[in-house]
Order: structure tokens, then sequence, then C-alpha cells
């Protein structure tokens, strides 16, 4: 018994440490330098972090040999340096399967490489989204030279799909109530008429 709950305690402290790596490295990317700005979004799913995302700023070639730009992450549980993927023409996208802390752009000779070269372009991080409806504002005002007008984004549009869904929940129940009363009438008719012709007989 006591092995038991050793294994689920494992089981538990494990499942919550991987919801947390995967809440934390779940977020938009920003690598930025002097020349060059590179932006995109890290999103969980099937067992690894799909990047993809988009950079301005990048010439090609970087030099002479040095044509082609790769991204690279560091992964947070060992520290190893991943290739994730080629920059082509500005634009990534690629997997990492494990969370990562930091990333960056190295150019290199080819697309192809195991190790990045030490010419690194942009480097930066991923921040973590927030999902803390607090912080949203649910209106917008937008003025002009002679009137103001308040356009609510948010609140009307949550409140008019609420109370269609209330209303729609109501109207099912309603129904479920008046289908299960039927079908409990006929079973009584006809349980009454059973009896009342078995005693006839």
């Amino acid at each position: 018994m006591q092995k038991l709950f050793v294994g689920f305690l494992v089981l538990v402290s494990s499942f919550m440490i991987t919801t947390s790596l995967v809440s934390a490295h779940e977020g938009s990317i920003d690598l930025s330098s002097s020349t060059v700005s590179c932006k995109g979004v890290s999103l969980y799913q099937d067992g690894g972090y799909h990047i993809d995302g988009r950079c301005d700023g990048l010439t090609y070639p970087y030099q002479t040999l040095y044509n082609t730009y790769v991204l690279w992450g560091k992964s947070s549980l060992n520290g190893s340096i991943v290739r994730i993927a080629e920059v082509d023409k500005g634009y990534f996208s690629g997997v990492m399967a494990d969370p990562f802390d930091t990333m960056f752009i190295t150019a290199e000779k080819q697309s192809l490489v195991h190790k990045p070269s030490d010419i690194q372009v942009v480097t930066g991080a991923v921040t973590a989204f927030s999902f803390d409806k607090s912080q949203a504002a649910p209106t917008a005002t937008t003025s002009t030279t002679s009137t103001s007008k308040n356009v609510t984004l948010q609140g009307s549009t949550s409140t008019v799909s609420s109370t269609a869904g209330a209303v729609v929940g109501k109207i099912v129940t309603s129904l479920l109530v008046i289908i299960l009363v039927v079908v409990g009438l006929v079973i009584g008719a006809s349980l009454i008429f059973r009896s009342r012709g078995s005693v006839s007989a």
C-alpha cells in the first residue's frame, strides 16, 4: 500500500512539473539586436514546442561564406544547444522537444549544421502568455474632435453570448423534463392497463 501511495505521489509531481514546463515556454518570441528584430510564437502541441516567426533586418548573404541563418534554442533541462530551424527569407518554423530558456540566430555556411557558429546575429527569449483576464481592458474609447464614442469590444459580446447560452440551456432543460414526464406517463399508463387486463381476465 505504501509503495502504491509513493508511486501515486511521483506520478502527480511529474504531471505538475510537466504542466509547469509547458505553460512556462509557451509565449511570444522576441529576438532583437541593433539591426535585426524577430517576432514569433511558441506553442506546445503533440509532445513538442512548435516555433514559428519572422525576422526583419537580416541581410543575405551575411558574409561571403556565411549565407544561411539558423535558429537555435538552449534546453532548460540539460543546457544543450538544439537546432530548431533554418531562417529562410526571414521566416522560421520548427519544433523543439525540450523546454528552453533562450533562443538565438547564427550565420552559417550551410543550413544543416549540428552546432552553432561563433557568429551570433540576434538573441532573445520567450515571454510566457498571460491569460489573466483582469489585465485585459473590456472597452476601448475612440474620440474625434467633435464627439467621443465608447466602443464595447468584449463586454457586450460576452454578455449576449452568455445570455443566449442561458436561454438555450433553459429551453433544452425544459424539453428534457417534458420528455421525461411524457415517457413516465406512457409507462405508467401501460402498466395500469396491463394490470387491469390481467385482473379482468
